[in-house]
């Protein structure tokens, strides 16, 4: 005998968890994963960018330095306005006011000097690798039209542009000013945006070594960089081979940032941590912010992937159906797909789902009514997991889904008028109609028998009168 009135049961949590493990393995989009380990950056946001989610984040709102991640932006505003075919062939003078702003600070340059005339790919080249402090300047001062704080002002818009909120700038260099500060989340979409729309800024951050043309001041072969960025350098010991650039920078006043790209099986990552210390308890130099990096991408290529967690179509409730025509009942199903990035190491008993139905779909009875087409939605299914924390267990929601007709259900004529009949009878104007006919027809009769008793009584007064 078919399922009748699932509609309670369908409305409570059920868990769920190890039949879909079983059927899909874990996944997530609006959620994000803690790995069995911690990170010594103060802040971080890593996203999956084939599928634009974050999969993991600590403290990523938190405010912070940027330090010479600056540079990216920097970057940015230069190419809006220097043509890409125009990069070899554009020169900018090196102005007095850019040393004198650096004299004394220590800040990393790649060597040159006032009146040198270097072209803006050499300067984006040592800007991004180099983190030459001289080389932000100098583009500053010439794209600004000889003002850094105009350029300035164009580097703040292009954050608004990208949606940063948290983020404010008030040079291009990225030296330490308390004016001017980010976020983790803000990083990542400011390199994010680089990915998506600055594909020379992205060739020129993922570089390992350049050679730096010559100029008016130095003769060729004058300077050969590389990335500040180790996990790059084949020659390094802290190279890691699934990274790709993108921009280190570090500030006394907030430790090691690092923004980097991870690749590996077809599986692409994007990764900014903020604040790295640059030194362990006894006073040591350390660089941890590399070994974040690398044990966070490991994490993410061994444990995450992307995976179905809901098929459409998938039964999970039924409804009866008044007035059907072919079939008393309907099988409420899964509307859509869902699929999403997802961390094999999830607990599977931690998954709960969730039927609701829309009650104005239904009668007051929970039941649905004739005709029903295929597809009408009649509800929603929902995956939740349950997340334990510092903060307490609370539930991130993974999906949630249409529920709908599995079938169409065709309208009986006959049951529907019987049922309006059987309406009409019951109902109350009906019976209240009834109750005021029977009313006026025992009005009736009582008035005729009434009349009748006076006729008669007028009669027998005629015929007693008569005989006297």
């Amino acid at each position: 005998m078919h399922m009748i009135n699932r509609i309670t049961a369908g409305m409570i949590c059920m868990v769920t968890a190890f039949f879909f493990f079983l059927q899909c393995v874990p996944a997530v989009s609006a959620m994000t994963y803690t790995p069995d380990f911690a990170i010594t950056s103060k802040s971080a946001v890593m996203m999956n960018t084939d599928k634009d989610v974050i999969v993991y984040e600590k403290d990523a709102d938190r405010k912070m330095y940027p330090a010479s991640l600056t540079k990216i932006v920097t970057a940015m505003v230069v190419l809006d306005n220097v043509p890409e075919d125009a990069l070899d062939t554009t020169m900018y003078e090196a102005p007095l006011s850019v040393f004198d702003e650096l004299y004394g600070t220590g800040a990393s340059a790649v060597g040159l000097t006032r009146g040198e005339i270097t072209s803006v790919k050499d300067l984006l080249y040592s800007l991004l690798l180099k983190s030459a402090c001289e080389s932000a300047g100098v583009l500053a001062y010439n794209v600004g039209g000889q003002s850094t704080q105009n350029f300035v002002a164009m580097m703040n818009n292009k954050a608004k542009e990208i949606g940063c909120t948290g983020t404010h700038f008030t040079n291009a260099h990225g030296l330490f000013d308390k004016n001017q500060f980010t976020n983790a989340h803000d990083m990542a979409k400011i390199v994010k945006y680089a990915l998506d729309y600055y594909p020379k800024l992205v060739e020129i951050a993922c570089t390992v070594d350049y050679q730096m043309q010559p100029t008016n001041v130095h003769g060729e072969g004058w300077a050969h960089i590389y990335h500040t960025n180790s996990m790059i350098n084949p020659d390094s010991y802290e190279y890691y081979p699934y990274v790709k650039g993108f921009k280190t920078g570090t500030l006394d006043e907030c430790g090691r940032n690092l923004a980097t790209l991870g690749e590996k099986d077809g599986n692409h990552y994007l990764l900014v941590t903020l604040g790295s210390p640059q030194t362990d308890e006894d006073g040591d130099t350390v660089y941890n912010h590399y070994k974040d990096h690398k044990k966070l991408y490991e994490w993410a290529f061994e444990h995450l992937s992307y995976k179905q967690i809901v098929e459409r179509g998938k039964e999970l409730s039924e409804l009866q159906v008044r007035f059907g025509g072919n079939s008393d009942f309907v099988r409420l199903v899964t509307g859509e797909e869902y699929s999403c990035i997802w961390s094999d190491q999830i607990d599977p008993d931690k998954i709960l789902s969730k039927i609701e139905l829309d009650e104005e779909s239904l009668n007051s009875d929970g039941t649905a009514n004739a005709p029903i087409n295929e597809g009408d939605k009649f509800g929603s299914y929902s995956l939740f997991y349950e997340v334990s924390d510092g903060r307490g267990t609370r539930s991130e929601t993974i999906c949630t889904v249409d529920l709908v007709a599995q079938r169409s259900v065709t309208l009986s004529s006959v049951s529907y008028n019987v049922d309006k009949a059987k309406s009409f009878l019951t109902s109350g104007w009906f019976i209240a109609a009834v109750v005021i006919a029977l009313a006026l027809v025992i009005c009736y009769i009582a008035i005729v028998i009434t009349a009748n008793k006076k006729r008669k009584q007028r009669i027998r007064r005629v015929r007693r009168d008569r005989r006297f």
